[in-house]
């Protein structure tokens, strides 16, 4: 017997129940019929796919997402391992992979196709790879990293997470979302991370020295927390613009906030 017909007997016995318990009942098995073919729904509407690809220890990763979230996440292991949760309509993507990259682009692989659902990624990749992210909606989290770059930009509506990272070069940018950036910062390293609204945190290793241009033109809402008896600071712009040094100043730090705030906080 299928749900359907399970449902309609359900509803006749139902109807045929004289007393107010028998009713109660009856509706009760109703309810959790209905949840049942929600859930079976929502079940039919995803798909998990979930690969392995053989990469080098200092392997470049490019993902261009349209809608979705994205998490990387490091491990023991000289392989990426991806796995995808695509929601209806299922989105296609052809990843592209070597030894020294794996590209998977989902703007090219689905262009002309506007009606595509959600694709939720997480990756595993080892610790000193190149991290290079894209989504127009969605949110970014990166964990671990320590290879040369990571980059994250989200172009519509998202929140970036760059946490225990250890690169030369980070780039994080969203045009509407929250920044996370929790990191040491290396000397000759440089840091950009730049959102139109929200909050841009940042948690920085004590001991990293570096040289800071932060802007919030709109709420002059800067906030150097600890950092600033660590260093030697000029307030300009009535406020909107803090410029300084700290320690030897060996990272270059630039933060923009338009309508938004900023905050340092070193760890």
């Amino acid at each position: 017997m299928n749900t359907s017909q399970h449902n309609s007997g359900v509803t006749k016995t139902c109807r045929r129940a004289a007393k107010p318990a028998g009713r109660r009942r009856c509706l009760m098995l109703l309810a959790a019929a209905a949840f049942s073919l929600v859930v079976t729904g929502q079940a039919a509407a995803q798909r998990r796919i979930t690969k392995e690809y053989p990469a080098g220890a200092n392997v470049r990763l490019h993902l261009k997402n349209r809608s979705g979230t994205i998490t990387v996440e490091t491990w023991n292991s000289n392989k990426i391992k991806v796995t995808a949760d695509l929601e209806s309509p299922a989105a296609r993507f052809t990843p592209e992979s070597s030894a020294d990259e794996l590209l998977i682009d989902l703007v090219r692989d689905n262009r002309g196709g506007e009606d595509v659902g959600d694709v939720n990624f997480r990756l595993l990749v080892p610790v000193n790879s190149t991290v290079d992210l894209e989504t127009w909606r969605g949110n970014i989290t990166v964990r671990g990293v320590q290879g040369t770059m990571v980059r994250a930009r989200v172009s519509l509506e998202g929140d970036i997470e760059l946490t225990g990272i250890r690169a030369t070069t980070v780039m994080a940018e969203s045009l509407m979302g929250n920044i996370v950036f929790d990191a040491e910062l290396l000397r000759g390293g440089v840091y950009e991370l730049r959102s139109m609204e929200g909050q841009i945190s940042l948690r920085i290793a004590a001991d990293s020295g570096f040289r800071l241009i932060a802007m919030a033109p709109k709420t002059r809402n800067i906030d150097l927390g600890g950092f600033r008896t660590m260093g030697i600071f000029q307030f300009m712009s009535e406020n909107r613009k803090v410029v300084g040094k700290v320690g030897d100043g060996g990272a270059a730090l630039n933060t923009t906030n338009q309508r938004g705030s900023i905050a340092l906080m070193p760890r």
